[in-house]
């Protein structure tokens, strides 16, 4: 029994030492050059985000998207089968304001889309062009030092662009959106 109290009592030191050890690697270590990979949108149409931090706070984000939408059947007599295809790009830039577990941040990001939509059409449309401008309000929960999950909240406005079919003229509307991210950092 002698023998077992301090087998017992190193474990212990042990088993606490790495715990303790895990619990100081819970937050987010933001600082120039951590590169993250992630998703948005994870409900619908996702997009690929790969965020680059410039310091310890301010990161710049590349947005890459695309949805590929093709209806079944053929199309009746008279018409055009046009599958639907969805391209979207955009850059962000993104301010930290805390470094903790929990990571708000503020932004703005630029946001280009083409979509086509899909269906049978007797002519066949052109693609609609889109440009937002958005504030986007945000927050990261970093489960650990490579991984988070988070929301982000944008408010825009979308610029329509001028297409011929169907004959459409610029237009200008207010937009916003909610998106869950996740992310993956390397360093």
């Amino acid at each position: 029994m002698n023998r077992l109290l301090p087998v017992l009592a190193c474990s212990v030191l042990a088993v606490s030492a790495c715990f303790a050890q895990v619990t100081l690697n819970i937050g987010p270590n933001l600082h120039a050059g951590k590169i993250g990979l992630g998703l948005d949108g994870i409900t619908g149409s996702p997009n690929l985000l790969m965020k680059y931090f410039f310091n310890n706070q301010l990161a710049g984000e590349l947005i890459v998207g695309a949805a590929i939408d093709s209806r079944g059947g053929d199309a009746p007599a008279g018409q055009t089968k046009v599958t639907g295809k969805t391209f979207r790009g955009g850059v962000g830039i993104l301010y930290h304001l805390l470094q903790e577990q929990v990571s708000p941040y503020l932004g703005v990001e630029a946001l280009f889309e083409n979509d086509k939509p899909a269906g049978f059409y007797t002519e066949e449309p052109d693609a609609k062009n889109t440009v937002t401008a958005a504030l986007v309000l945000g927050g990261e929960y970093f489960m650990n030092e490579r991984f988070s999950l988070g929301i982000k909240q944008s408010l825009g406005v979308e610029f329509g662009l001028k297409r011929d079919v169907p004959k459409e003229n610029t237009d200008t509307k207010f937009s916003t959106s909610t998106l869950v991210t996740g992310r993956f950092y390397f360093n």
